[in-house]
């Protein structure tokens, strides 16, 4: 945020002068617009993840704009530099290995792929923090040591030696492996059906069909490539679609069309072009999996043990 702010206060550009391309000036708005937005986003706590996008949007238009000032043409839209979001927009795909990691292609400035090159070492990746330094495209929540995660177990492991005290040896070993496994697929069976049923309540009140726009391409989740589009509804709010992207170098389109799920207390969502097929499908599909897993959990955990406590 401090660096960004500097070069915006630094920076020569001065909207009034004559002759400057209507363009610019848009380019100048967003960059501005981008500052102001990641200042109030950082100030809540449910918007501060939106503050890296909102500084890359910023840093992209001001690419524009010395472009358009130069009278060059407006360079291929990059995300930052994979090492540090200062050193600018990247410009290039560079092989890299974490420590101990395997080599994946990523997204460097001209300074930093020049490094690579040569062996030289290299800043630590803004994404390689929190004791992540071996991973840097790990999350938290691919952790297996989640404090939920381990209550769980203990509950299971409790429920288990319940069992065994009681001389149901076959239901405790049942719980621990078939009743763990079951009753994971009952929970996910639960929120597939509940996220397609409220998207598609949604889209069935309110979605409607619109163009979203190519916005930039960027590395997702793995560091795989993805084309992000953007929509901007009547009030001005914006959503992004993300597509995954076959290849970093394929030119995505311009424009491509999207569901539209307005919503009063966020920015809304953006769904596939093919929403109305796939989420009735995940619910048929999710349907059965949950009513038959749950079932099953339930006559393992606790049906079991209500079973031998009542005879």
């Amino acid at each position: 945020m401090t660096a960004f702010g500097e070069m915006l206060a630094e920076h020569t550009f001065v909207p009034g002068d004559p002759g400057t391309p209507p363009a610019a000036l848009d380019d100048w708005a967003r960059a501005l617009d981008a500052y102001d937005a990641a200042s109030r986003a950082l100030h809540r706590r449910r918007q501060k993840k939106a503050v890296p996008h909102l500084l890359q949007e910023g840093l992209t238009a001001l690419a524009d704009l010395e472009a358009r000032v130069a009278g060059s043409p407006v360079p291929r839209r990059f995300p930052p530099c994979f090492f540090d979001p200062r050193h600018g927009q990247s410009t290039t795909e560079a092989s890299w290995a974490p420590h101990g990691g395997t080599k994946r292609l990523v997204a460097v400035c001209a300074a930093d792929a020049i490094r690579l090159r040569e062996g030289s070492s290299l800043p630590l990746s803004p994404y390689a923090t929190s004791g992540e330094l071996d991973d840097p495209f790990r999350h938290p929540q691919d952790d297996l040591s989640n404090p939920w995660l381990i209550g769980l177990f203990v509950l299971l492991l409790g429920y288990a030696i319940a069992l065994t005290a009681l001389g149901d040896m076959t239901g405790a070993i049942l719980s621990v492996t078939a009743g763990g496994t079951v009753g994971g697929i009952a929970l996910l069976s639960a929120l597939l059906v509940w996220s397609a049923s409220v998207d598609l309540w949604s889209l069935m009140r309110r979605g409607h069909r619109t163009q979203a726009t190519f916005a930039r391409s960027t590395y997702g989740r793995h560091g795989a490539h993805e084309h992000v589009f953007v929509v901007t509804d009547a009030s001005g709010r914006r959503c992004e679609y993300t597509q995954r992207a076959h290849s970093g170098a394929a030119n995505p389109a311009p424009s491509r069309t999207v569901w539209y799920l307005p919503k009063a207390d966020s920015r809304g969502k953006a769904l596939s072009a093919w929403s109305p097929v796939w989420l009735p499908l995940r619910v048929l599909v999710g349907l059965p999996f949950l009513l038959g897993s749950t079932a099953i959990t339930l006559y393992l955990i606790p049906g079991r043990l209500i079973t031998i406590l009542l005879s």
